[in-house]
């Protein structure tokens, strides 16, 4: 029974949320169902976790499947999406016709697939970051080497 308390534990917007990534929904799908921000969801999941003693989506579905069943039920590969549909015919349908918010504009988008993420300079950020750094440490080496130089032909020119 402390499943259970655990679970009467979560207010109703958790459980929305929860229930939504037992299904394998992503946050960015989760929010556009739930018409939350992505982070709104993440925060929502966090305090679901906390307040279940686990780490992750898997260990919350199971948990979640495990009160209400009593046992633990295997979870499907694509749940929530009807024949393979993908989240753009979701919106479409229930927010009649595309006319949802950035309907037609989210379609393209979620055809856009790997595209989607932005491309790492040499695999991390770290490393423009770095080099960035390297470029302006030139920089200044540089031009603390030419000041004496500079003042020298100045005081010449006098």
């Amino acid at each position: 029974m402390r499943q259970a308390s655990q679970i009467d534990s979560l207010t109703p917007r958790e459980l929305e949320v929860l229930r939504l990534a037992a299904d394998r929904l992503g946050d960015k799908e989760i929010a556009q169902r739930l018409n939350l921000s992505p982070r709104t969801v993440q925060n929502h999941l966090h305090r679901a976790y906390e307040k279940l003693g686990v780490s992750n989506r898997l260990q919350a579905a199971r948990r979640l499947s495990e009160c209400y069943s009593g046992e633990t039920a295997p979870l499907s590969a694509v749940a929530g999406t009807a024949s393979g549909a993908g989240v753009a015919e979701d919106v479409e349908t229930s927010h009649g016709g595309g006319k949802a918010p950035g309907g037609a504009l989210y379609r393209r988008y979620v055809a856009l697939k790997e595209w989607r993420r932005p491309r790492k300079l040499g695999g991390s950020v770290l490393w423009l970051i770095l080099l960035w750094a390297l470029a302006w440490m030139m920089i200044a080496v540089v031009g603390a080497s030419l000041i004496n130089p500079v003042l020298e032909m100045i005081d010449r020119l006098r």
